[in-house]
């Protein structure tokens, strides 16, 4: 739903629910005040008709007092005199207007009447003075009154009375402008007199009030009083029905002003909105049409600048990602595009790729200084952009290294090409009147018939500059041969940590030998990776990528375990093994040796039993570390063997200071003595200093009997290889173990501490 009908409904419903709100309350209050004005008339009418009554009373008893204090018709009365009792009678009711005058004796007995078929000697009912007020005769009602006459003692009676007929209910109805009913009987009412309409009490629309008046045995005489609620309600529900009116008409002119303001808010809001498409899709050349002074116009101005600033990083965004900020060349990205495109361009001639790196140009930086470096740069920089045959395709891909691509029709061209990027850096750079030689090595690749992608040419190109630095040449042009490590040996390095993790390295186990008594001295832990798929591989498969990674911290502690492991194992078993490990250069730190303790310690594997083997490059970098750490291994006791020495570039000083217990001459060493003589004086030479600084000595890749003669003749103490047993894995290690003499071996269980130290690894790929 659209921003601007929903603030529009929603002000709309607001509006409604406000307005209902109020009619619902108007209404309600109409019906109670139409409620309370009836209940207050019928009370005001009561009390009128009450007041009424006793006027009519007091007008009566009046008239009637008259006329029985008149001398003559007492004289009448006592003379018995009829007609002139009758005329007076007549004479009084006229005056005052009454219905029924009857003058009864004092029993009861009608001696004379006016309006009333009452016959004279007949008894009347009449009320005492002070009785009832309301007559009944012949279904008629009448409101009487009784005064004695007296002369002086009481004679006879007068009874007077006004008929309450329908005249008399229609003057009480316009003096309380209520509905008046006169009713008498019991059980089924008779309706004596009445207004018109005189409504109905049982009707639910109708309030009534009902005043009884005299109850004379059976007989009730009631006056009920009434009003129509619909009538009362009448001129509310006008006016309800006028604030319904006027409602409708304020939601219709509310809902046409609520749309136009919506909408004339909600138009500029489009307006930008469509702008900050446009400039998300990078059209930064709109014009924003929205001119108000208000919030909306503030935000179309901030949105104006907002568009500026964004086009000008974007801009800048631009030329970081394509532009290298020191020379103005492309940058790799640029670069490989823009390769990319020449690659493809249909009948374009051999592309050729190029990658210049600049010798010693650390040293410009680190004895001129950074400034100096950056001159440099811009010179080469402007120098390779010169070139026609770069035709402006020339980049900077690292601090000291260029790229340049150029088409070539005859690939016998690609040497010459080159060569005159070489030539183009001869000459010295002349920063702040001083110059500079420059040297470069130029590594060339051209697109074959494969069509090698930007990145695959460009890649071959850098392999071919490092093979030309390595071999001190300036040009080098790639060749199938440079090809590096294949892409699924490095594959591998990504699931090392889940062979470890699934368990897939496999130990296996080379026995060592000692060559005076041929008794086994114990045996070499070598490692094999049982992969899912490439089946088993050595570890000349993964473990230098794994040293590269920094891994192999991890790959070494899984192998000191499981060595652990099976060392006690074959020693509880009955048959004590001493266990070589090899441990790299990236083992060897400060926590070694309480790692060590806690492997033992954890697997009750007495330390005798465990040798590690170190190359003589683990302690080239830190030699004094190196020293503390294995002072802290030997103090342990586990053994420490110097593993293929004679490869690396140790001092012989420190190696007669570091607590080793062997040293293992490398195999190339002992390979060599059954074909040049050479060799023996050098494993002659390394077996006698060994035996010199008190240790043993072990030769390995033993692979003929006759190799194995020469070193029992040189002194030598043990040796290992393919003439005595190939690795295997434990239990066939264990099965070629049975009925083989050992060099027996004092395994004593040593009280280590049990604290290990967890490494935190990081998988790097170089």
């Amino acid at each position: 739903m659209p921003l601007r009908t929903r603030i529009a409904l929603t002000f709309l419903l607001l509006l409604t629910a406000v307005l209902t709100a109020a009619l619902y309350a108007v209404s309600a209050a109409n019906r109670s005040n139409a409620a309370r004005e009836v209940q207050r008339q019928l009370d005001v009418g009561v009390s009128v008709f009450t007041r009424l009554l006793d006027s009519n009373r007091r007008l009566l008893t009046q008239a009637a007092q008259a006329v029985a204090a008149d001398y003559g018709f007492r004289e009448a009365v006592a003379a018995n005199d009829t007609a002139t009792m009758n005329s007076a009678l007549e004479n009084a009711g006229a005056r005052v207007g009454a219905a029924l005058v009857v003058l009864t004796s004092l029993d009861g007995h009608v001696l004379a009447a006016s309006g009333s078929h009452v016959a004279a000697g007949s008894v009347f009912a009449i009320t005492a003075p002070h009785g009832n007020r309301v007559l009944v005769d012949s279904g008629r009602i009448y409101q009487m009154v009784t005064v004695p006459v007296r002369s002086p003692l009481p004679v006879a009676w007068i009874s007077m009375g006004f008929a309450l007929d329908d005249k008399a209910a229609r003057e009480l109805a316009e003096i309380t402008g209520l509905g008046v009913t006169l009713s008498l009987g019991s059980g089924a009412r008779t309706q004596v007199a009445s207004t018109v309409p005189a409504g109905s009490a049982a009707d639910p629309d109708i309030a009534a009030r009902r005043i009884a008046l005299s109850n004379q045995g059976d007989t009730e005489v009631e006056a009920t009083l009434s009003r129509s609620l619909s009538e009362a309600r009448a001129p509310f529900e006008r006016l309800t029905d006028r604030l319904f009116l006027i409602a409708a008409v304020s939601l219709i002119a509310f809902g046409w002003t609520a749309f136009a303001i919506a909408r004339s808010i909600t138009r500029p809001l489009q307006d930008l909105t469509r702008s900050v498409d446009r400039i998300r899709g990078g059209d930064y050349d709109l014009a924003l049409t929205v001119h108000r002074r208000d919030e909306l116009g503030v935000l179309a101005d901030g949105l104006k600048h907002m568009q500026t600033a964004v086009q000008s990083r974007d801009q800048s965004i631009r030329r970081l990602a394509y532009q290298d900020a020191l020379t103005g060349l492309m940058n790799r990205t640029a670069f490989g595009a823009a390769l990319s495109v020449a690659l493809s361009g249909a009948g374009n001639p051999t592309v050729a790729v190029a990658v210049i790196n600049l010798l010693r140009f650390r040293r410009i930086n680190e004895h001129l200084g950074y400034s100096v470096g950056d001159e440099v740069l811009k010179a080469i920089a402007s120098r390779l952009s010169a070139l026609p045959s770069v035709d402006s395709a020339v980049a900077r891909l690292a601090t000291d290294e260029f790229a340049a691509f150029t088409r070539l029709s005859d690939p016998a061209q690609l040497q010459a090409w080159g060569t005159s990027l070489l030539a183009a850096l001869v000459e010295p750079v002349i920063v702040e009147a001083q110059p500079i030689d420059v040297a470069a090595t130029v590594g060339l690749a051209m697109a074959g018939g494969g069509q090698p992608d930007a990145d695959d040419l460009l890649r071959r190109a850098d392999v071919a500059v490092g093979r030309a630095r390595r071999e001190k040449h300036a040009l080098a042009i790639y060749q199938d041969s440079f090809q590096p490590a294949a892409r699924e040996q490095l594959s591998l390095l990504g699931e090392l940590r889940r062979a470890v993790e699934e368990d897939e390295l496999r130990l296996y186990f080379q026995p060592k030998i000692e060559l005076a008594t041929t008794r086994v001295a114990g045996a070499e832990v070598l490692m094999r990776w049982q992969h899912p798929t490439r089946g088993l591989l050595s570890p000349a498969a993964f473990v230098p990528f794994a040293e590269q990674t920094g891994f192999i911290r991890r790959i070494t502690r899984w192998a000191l375990d499981r060595a652990a492991v099976q060392g006690a194992e074959w020693h509880r078993a009955g048959y004590s093994i001493p266990l070589a490990v090899n441990v790299s250069a990236d083992d060897i730190d400060e926590r070694l040796d309480s790692r060590i303790a806690a492997i033992l310690a954890r697997h009750q594997l007495p330390p005798c039993l465990l040798s590690l083997e170190l190359t003589e490059s683990s302690f080239i970098d830190d030699p004094e570390r190196a020293l503390r750490v294995l002072t802290a291994l030997a103090s342990l006791g586990v053994g420490l063997s110097i593993d293929d020495f004679g490869t690396g570039y140790s001092s012989l000083g420190l190696l007669a200071r570091m607590p080793v217990h062997e040293m293992k001459v490398d195999r190339s060493f002992v390979l060599g003595l059954a074909s040049d003589p050479g060799y023996a004086a050098i494993v002659r030479s390394a077996i006698d200093m060994g035996h010199s600084l008190g240790l043993k000595v072990v030769a390995e890749g033993i692979e003929t009997e006759s190799i194995a003669g020469r070193l029992r003749e040189l002194r030598c103490d043990i040796g290992q290889g393919y003439l005595y047993a190939r690795p295997m894995p434990a239990r066939e290690f264990a099965a070629w173990l049975e009925g083989k003499p050992r060099v027996p071996v004092i395994a004593p269980l040593v009280d280590l501490p049990a604290q290990d130290h967890t490494d935190t690894q990081s998988l790097v790929i170089y």
